[in-house]
């Protein structure tokens, strides 16, 4: 009698009786990661090539070995609804492909269906998406009046906090001249606000941020900074109009964009900052306008105005999983001008670069089709050369602040280093989740895993997006003094690392102190809570329901007999992650060895660094940034050619038949 042949991945789901054609190129006429900011003049900005159309020929051969496919969005075919709990006239929320709010969702969706057949799919407490009460302004109460307004001191200095907080990352008006422009204001304010009504708008929304980035410890149920946001809105003119207003017109809809997505209101947010994008276009904002007729001032702050739209929309519809409203090819306006180049402007040129190249990542990597694990590896060593040459960029741009300005990290430095790894969190989830799944879909069985061929390839950028995340923690546990409580960001961060290092714990468990790494997660969030970010705390909620759905997927395993997996495939020297962090021995580990190699040990604080040579390194170990560390990780991952036929044997997430 023949032995019982194990499970490979590719007849897990059910045979392949489909020939797909993978959307994707060989390296050779792949679409190149063209950086945002290298192009010449009059050429596209962001112009990519794209791969030539090639005919595909029905296959011939034998199918008796087919390559493996990972299923890179194995969540998106058919698409999937919740119903709708919102006091609104929607009937059900549709869960998009690459939102890491949906992907949560679904998770939980195919966790709890496995683990919990007889439960509700869902708790009442995810599905309850309302985060704030904000009470729309009836439009027909649009009387101007002063009422209720700061003093001019009290103005200047809220309009101050917006610019700390907000400067930094956007752009969106000219702070010198709005700040003349309030004490114009007040000089005559009973005349000003019914002459000036649209730019009043404009001041009652930067009173709404300042109000908001101001309130700390709040308990309110509705937004901070909603009184003055919400008389905004009631002077707000009709989409109609707004065009007419030009620039005023383009900051004003941006600004109340950005307020709406502050408070989770994602979808009327991204309603907003299409509206001002679209105006900004007919205005040539995403052109390279003439200096000599328009002046170098006002080209400059089309120039700041233009990318800062395109910064949030690259944003917004990541996070609502859903097309971007700007085509990179349409753009020629440069980042920064011409032979100009200041330390904020290579920090605003990054900034474009890394969230030009999110988009790149949901957009290639989270496709709704099974795509061949070669073609993935391609796509993720190109992602990851990338993040190489931006990382060189930060360790310029770190080294440049703090030769000679010691102190601790710069806020947007902090920003830049967080969507960094965050870019990495993106690109290297899908095979973490192919693994959670398979391991789901396997329970019982533990006889059918055959785990050695997928990991062989896969280990490598499985543990990049491991350690990611787990820098992503240590680095907002160390500042919480800069943790941000009404942007949205930080909360971002922390639940996406959260997320992948949950999911991570559930398939290999002896790859990182976990344990140390929920409770830096829910420590930040925690924090966040405590002070008043009632999106922190839906995001807590979420994160200990999913905690518990892989805590039990891992229970469930162990008790069948299932193989205990491990990264054990790299050839690395040990690296220390957390550092001497506080007498904590936590270390990012790869079965008996750790991740990344030949790294210095990091210092144990990001504070007071900066003063030399030195203290520069020690930040940029401190925050995992390093562009030999990625080199080395691109050398590890495997070439595909060299591989065995039968590794590549698989079909992961076929759908049963």
């Amino acid at each position: 009698m023949f032995p019982r042949a194990k499970r490979t991945l590719n007849n897990a789901l059910g045979p392949d009786s489909d020939i797909i054609t993978p959307d994707y190129c060989p390296p050779d006429g792949c679409r190149h990661l063209t950086s945002p900011v290298s192009t010449s003049a009059g050429q596209s900005s962001l112009q990519a090539e794209e791969c030539p159309d090639v005919a595909i020929q029905p296959q011939s051969e034998p199918q008796s070995e087919p390559e493996f496919r990972l299923r890179t969005d194995p969540f998106v075919i058919p698409s999937r609804t919740i119903p709708n709990f919102q006091r609104n006239r929607r009937q059900w929320i549709w869960l998009s492909p690459w939102s890491t709010w949906s992907f949560t969702v679904r998770l939980m969706l195919t966790l709890g269906e496995k683990l919990r057949p007889g439960s509700p799919s869902l708790p009442q407490n995810v599905l309850d998406t309302e985060v704030y009460e904000f009470p729309w302004p009836s439009f027909s109460a649009s009387e101007v009046n002063i009422s209720g307004l700061p003093s001019l001191n009290h103005a200047l200095y809220l309009f101050t906090t917006v610019k700390f907080h907000l400067g930094q990352t956007y752009r969106l008006f000219d702070e010198v001249e709005f700040e003349s422009e309030i004490k114009d204001f007040y000089a005559n304010a009973v005349q000003n606000v019914s002459q000036y009504r649209v730019w009043f708008i404009k001041f009652l929304l930067v009173l709404a941020f300042g109000t908001a980035f101001h309130t700390s410890h709040t308990t309110a149920q509705e937004p901070p900074g909603a009184r003055f946001f919400s008389r905004a809105m009631a002077l707000m003119p009709g989409p109609g109009c707004m065009w007419k207003e030009s620039m005023l017109g383009i900051e004003i809809l941006a600004m109340a964009g950005l307020y709406l997505f502050c408070i989770d209101d994602r979808e009327s947010a991204h309603c907003y900052l299409s509206n001002a994008i679209r105006i900004a276009q007919m205005e040539g904002l995403h052109t390279q306008l003439p200096q000599e007729e328009l002046g170098a001032e006002k080209v400059t702050h089309c120039r700041d105005l233009w990318w800062t739209l395109y910064i949030m929309d690259r944003h917004f519809s990541s996070s609502l999983g859903l097309p971007m409203s700007v085509q990179d090819g349409d753009i020629t306006t440069p980042v920064n001008p011409p032979n100009v180049g200041s330390q904020s402007d290579s920090a605003r040129s990054l900034q474009v670069n890394l969230s030009h190249l999110m988009s790149i990542i949901v957009t290639t990597v989270y496709l709704p089709a099974r795509t061949p694990l070669t073609s993935f590896l391609e796509q993720t060593r190109s992602i990851l050369h990338t993040l190489a040459h931006h990382a060189q960029e930060i360790e310029r741009i770190i080294r440049l602040k703090f030769d000679n300005s010691p102190g601790a990290m710069p806020r947007e430095t902090h920003y830049l280093t967080m969507l960094y790894h965050q870019c990495v969190i993106f690109a290297t989830r899908p095979p973490l989740l192919a693994a959670l799944k398979e391991r789901s879909e396997l329970l019982g069985h533990p006889d059918d895993e055959n785990w050695d061929g997928f990991l062989a390839q896969t280990a490598t950028v499985i543990s990049a997006g491991i350690k990611s995340a787990a820098k992503t923690l240590q680095i907002l546990s160390k500042e919480y003094s800069m943790l941000e409580v009404f942007l949205p960001y930080d909360v971002e961060f922390a639940f996406g690392a959260a997320l992948h290092l949950t999911m991570a714990s559930a398939v290999f468990p002896d790859v990182v102190d976990y344990q140390h790494c929920r409770h830096l997660s829910h420590q930040i969030l925690h924090e966040l809570v405590s002070r008043g970010n009632r999106i922190a705390r839906a995001r807590t909620a979420e994160l200990k329901y999913l905690e518990t759905l892989c805590a039990e997927l891992a229970v469930q395993g162990r008790r069948q007999g299932h193989q205990t997996l491990t990264l054990s495939h790299l050839e690395s020297e040990p690296m220390d992650v957390w550092g001497a962090d506080a007498g904590n021995e936590a270390r990012l580990t790869v079965g008996d060895q750790n991740l990344g190699a030949g790294m210095p040990e990091p210092d144990d604080s990001l504070q007071d660094l900066g003063h030399n040579t030195s203290s520069n390194m020690d930040l940029l170990n401190s925050i995992g940034i390093s562009a030999d560390n990625f080199f080395s990780i691109i050398q590890q991952m495997p070439d595909p050619e060299t591989l065995s036929e039968s590794i590549l044997d698989w079909d992961l997430w076929k759908e049963a038949t």
